[in-house]
């Protein structure tokens, strides 16, 4: 038969300390630079519908918001206000219009005598196809990497990026 053992008193022995990782440098969450690109700081204001007025919040809130590549080269003067808006209603019509029809972007219509929603979702979409039908095939490319996907123009040589942004141009004054 086994005798159990005897422990040891341990009143004698130190515990080591905790160990503690420091973060590295390189790495800052959100508040990091990689995150903070196109991005702007805009007080949060409260819009009442029925004075129209709009109040600053008396807290200080700020929204913080990205700036899209199309609102980025508007400021740096690639393209122009017309173009930029005609950017803008392509976006919108791609999404099928949501900021007219608040009922719309619930994603879900609910309507009696037997409607479709898919039917619904694609006659949506009809003006979208017409806008995109009125660019030329050669700016189409840069047109969806830009207005609809939201990304930069690729750095390469100075000759590519002019001719990008010469098809830009074409393509969104083709339907502005």
């Amino acid at each position: 038969m086994m005798q159990p053992t005897k422990r040891r008193p341990t009143a004698g022995k130190r515990k080591p300390p905790p160990v503690t990782l420091l973060a590295p440098t390189w790495d800052v969450g959100a508040s990091g630079p990689a995150n903070q690109d196109r991005l702007r700081s805009e007080p949060a204001t409260e819009f009442d519908h029925d004075t129209g007025v709009e109040s600053a919040n008396p807290n200080g809130v700020r929204r913080r918001r990205r700036h899209s590549w199309v609102d980025t080269y508007r400021k740096q003067g690639i393209i122009s206000h017309a173009q930029a808006a005609a950017a803008a209603t392509l976006r919108m019509a791609s999404e099928g219009m949501k900021e007219r029809d608040p009922i719309a972007s619930i994603g879900e219509t609910r309507t009696p005598g037997g409607s479709d929603p898919e039917a619904a979702r694609v006659d949506s979409r009809k003006y979208y196809r017409e806008l995109w039908a009125r660019i030329p095939q050669s700016s189409q490319p840069v047109v969806h990497r830009v207005v609809l996907d939201d990304l930069a123009i690729k750095d390469g040589n100075v000759f590519q990026r002019v001719r990008h942004f010469l098809r830009l141009r074409a393509g969104l004054d083709a339907i502005s």
